[in-house]
């Protein structure tokens, strides 16, 4: 039998190693697991400019900069910290509330890969109330992230 271009391929009996949501957590700056996380996403946006010299075809872009922001949805179980906090400064008006997060998704073969998110503040549409009848209610939150993302830990693969 011809060997695969790529061994560890799904359809080549590795499914084993495939992660899903279950297999991650998000906590906050104290250690608490966020339960009431349905969904979590952390993106990055690199911008860049482009640059043309005269008497070139190639167009070069080069990075100006990036910007990192965390999509998430709670299901609402009880009034989650972030609402209570957003609330509060609508009400106090003081500094906007700001939280470090640690997402952790855990491999198989007892590996971790972890990443810490500091500075996240409110950005975007948040949902205060999203109801609908006969549905789990559930609040969407966005944040922006003010310092890299940081690395912590690295998933790895084993046999």
């Amino acid at each position: 039998m011809q060997t695969p271009f790529n061994p560890r391929a799904i359809y080549d009996k590795d499914v084993r190693h495939v992660l899903s949501g279950k297999d991650c957590a998000l906590h906050d700056e104290d250690g608490t697991l966020l339960s009431t996380a349905d969904t979590f996403q952390a993106q990055v946006t690199f911008n860049n400019a482009n640059y043309q010299p005269i008497g070139s075809p190639l167009q070069a872009s080069f990075l100006t900069g990036y910007s990192i922001s965390i999509t998430l949805t709670n299901c609402v179980v009880e009034s989650d910290r972030f609402v209570k906090e957003v609330l509060d400064f609508f009400t106090h008006g003081r500094h906007a509330p700001s939280w470090n997060l640690k997402s952790t998704l855990n491999g198989y073969d007892g590996s971790e890969e972890v990443i810490v998110f500091r500075s996240c503040i409110p950005t975007g549409n948040w949902d205060l109330h999203n109801l609908s009848i006969g549905d789990i209610i559930k609040r969407s939150v966005q944040l922006a992230c003010n310092q890299a993302p940081e690395l912590q830990s690295l998933l790895s693969y084993s046999e």
